[in-house]
């Protein structure tokens, strides 16, 4: 099942595959996990170089998973607005890509 846009009505929505899912908790999990060590480091008053090191590595968990969800959503999402005719998608697009730098 591929990904794609439910946008009528106020809420928009994307439907994804089980695969798709899993994989999106899976790291989010392990994002979350990351964090976590990161305040029991603190609580336990471990040395700010191994405390920097862990947030770069939970900075570099969200910045894959932002960009696995992005390529999937250019994919799925803003193929289908293009091949609908709707090109105000790219506008969105620009501004995500704005936030991200």
């Amino acid at each position: 099942m591929e990904e794609h846009c439910c946008c009528g009505g106020q809420e928009r929505k994307t439907v994804r595959s089980a695969e798709d899912k899993k994989s999106i908790i899976t790291r989010l999990n392990r994002i979350s996990g990351q964090v976590n060590g990161v305040r029991r480091m603190v609580e336990e008053d471990r040395y700010c170089d191994d405390i920097l090191v862990q947030l770069a590595a939970v900075d570099a968990s969200v910045k894959s998973l932002s960009a696995f969800i992005l390529k999937k959503h250019l994919h799925g999402c803003v193929a289908e607005h293009v091949k609908e005719g709707d090109t105000d998608v790219l506008d969105e697009i620009v501004d995500l890509f704005r936030r991200f730098s």
